[in-house]
């Protein structure tokens, strides 16, 4: 026993003295980025079957499955652990029977029995809260009776024919009367269950969310075509970037789209496009690697990101009711694994979104940017090209003996010159770089490496000479 401490501490010591070259940042103050995950209420889960109104015997992709508030909140552990900070209600309000997606609005004082009523909503709305959840909810502006209408929208084509299917009349955002009346339904809703967040699929241009949206909430416009005008939203998902971004990352050695500014919301989908995956299958790619990397860069961007629930799960679709599939929870979870990972490692440097960005490499599927802030500075190679690529990294402002310390993956990248490194990825990977100080394999090391095997030499022998003594003793 004595000898077993004496090697437990020699080895507790070395421990002690090993340093590995490893960042974790120190900045709590930095406010939370949204992570937002989307979700068809009625295509998550059937928790609570006596909630089934309108779902048939037989399923029907084109009417109701029973999805209900129960179901989230039983998966709001899930949903947190991959890193998103709010959920993304599809509209809750009272709605028709033969109608899923909840567009098809019957009241705005009522909210869907099918779903789960008030009664499950506020149950969701506080278990979200408790887990550190914001609820964001979807609020169409559909005209009840037909009256306000608008003369013209400006959608796209999956959100014209639902439209039409539905026969819905939209309402005219840009009428008065309207105006007030809504916004007045809207502000009741939200402050009779606590909701944090809207959004709104804009159907017409011109629409000013400070108008017809109340204030104290955030706001989330999501225009379907490219050119819709519209304002007053605090974040607004544009259609042309996220149809690049669908595209760029549907294959490899494609050009990356620059990171935008913050206020710019990020998304590569939503209830009223194509699914994603649905990119990668027409490319004959892998989904599960497509989706990793597509995920990595809505996590490296500092502003509101959305994800459609199941894209982790690679659930495809291309027009409605395709789009909208019964979620699988029980499949292979190994992207969930992947972006429960990358979202620790953003949660733990949030301080690189606090600076400006620099591109110091762009070419068909390769992006390399730097992001510079006050303290650590970082820096994220995509390489979404069919090759291995390295790259010549040259940071003349960097110190000497600093290190590129890798985040994602853990790669270490040590300069070959003076402010000059090589950044090797291979294909479909991508890395996040810390900017520090080595101090991983310095004389603490070395001196920690003698000891530890040393100590373990010195275990080794001790233990035989007294097993030796023990049998001599037998033998006498």
């Amino acid at each position: 026993m004595k000898i077993f401490k004496t090697v437990m501490s020699v080895l507790i010591l070395g421990m002690a003295l090993y340093t590995p070259s490893t960042y974790i940042s120190a900045n709590t103050t930095v406010n939370d980025t949204d992570r937002i995950y989307s979700i068809v209420v009625d295509r998550f889960l059937n928790a609570d079957t006596s909630t089934d109104e309108s779902v048939p015997e037989d399923e029907n992709p084109e009417l109701r499955f029973g999805g209900d508030f129960t179901g989230i909140e039983q998966n709001l552990e899930y949903i947190r652990d991959m890193g998103f900070t709010a959920i993304h209600l599809s509209p809750v309000f009272a709605f028709a029977p033969d109608d899923y997606l909840g567009y098809d609005v019957e009241s705005y004082e009522e909210i869907d029995a099918g779903l789960g009523g008030a009664e499950g909503l506020e149950s969701l709305v506080e278990a979200a809260h408790d887990m550190g959840l914001e609820v964001i909810v979807d609020v169409p502006a559909v005209s009840i009776d037909g009256a306000g209408a608008a003369d013209e929208l400006n959608v796209n084509s999956i959100y014209g024919d639902y439209i039409d299917d539905k026969d819905l009349a939209m309402l005219d955002l840009t009428d008065a009367d309207v105006q007030s009346e809504y916004q007045e339904a809207i502000s009741n809703f939200v402050d009779e269950f606590n909701i944090d967040g809207l959004s709104m699929m804009i159907a017409q241009d011109g629409v000013d969310a400070g108008e017809v949206l109340p204030g104290g909430v955030k706001t989330y416009g999501f225009a379907t075509t490219e050119g819709l005008s519209a304002e007053g939203f605090d974040h607004i998902a544009d259609e042309t970037m996220r149809q690049t971004l669908a595209e760029a990352y549907a294959t490899v050695n494609r050009e990356i789209p620059e990171i935008p500014e913050s206020e710019h919301m990020l998304l590569a989908d939503h209830w009223f496009s194509e699914r994603f995956t649905s990119h990668a299958v027409e490319e004959n790619m892998f989904p599960g690697t497509r989706v990793k990397q597509l995920v990595t860069y809505l996590y490296s961007h500092a502003g509101p990101i959305s994800m459609l629930y199941g894209t982790e799960v690679a659930l495809n679709g291309e027009t409605i009711p395709d789009i909208h599939p019964q979620m699988d929870l029980w499949t292979d979870q190994e992207v969930v694994e992947y972006i429960e990972h990358i979202s620790n490692v953003y949660n733990d440097h949030k301080n690189a979104f606090t600076g400006d960005l620099e591109t110091l490499h762009q070419s068909d599927g390769h992006y390399i940017t730097r992001y510079h802030t006050n303290d650590v500075d970082f820096i994220l190679n995509v390489n979404d090209t069919s090759e291995t690529n390295g790259v010549n990294l040259n940071l003349d402002d960097v110190d000497e003996g600093k290190v590129l310390s890798g985040m994602l993956i853990g790669d270490m990248i040590r300069a070959t010159a003076p402010g000059e490194y090589i950044a090797v990825l291979d294909r479909e990977e991508t890395e996040l770089y810390a900017i520090v100080e080595e101090s991983g394999f310095n004389n603490g090391y070395v001196i920690a490496s003698v000891i530890i095997f040393g100590g373990f030499a010195l275990f080794i022998f001790l233990a035989g000479r007294k097993n030796k003594k023990y049998r001599e003793s037998q033998n006498k």
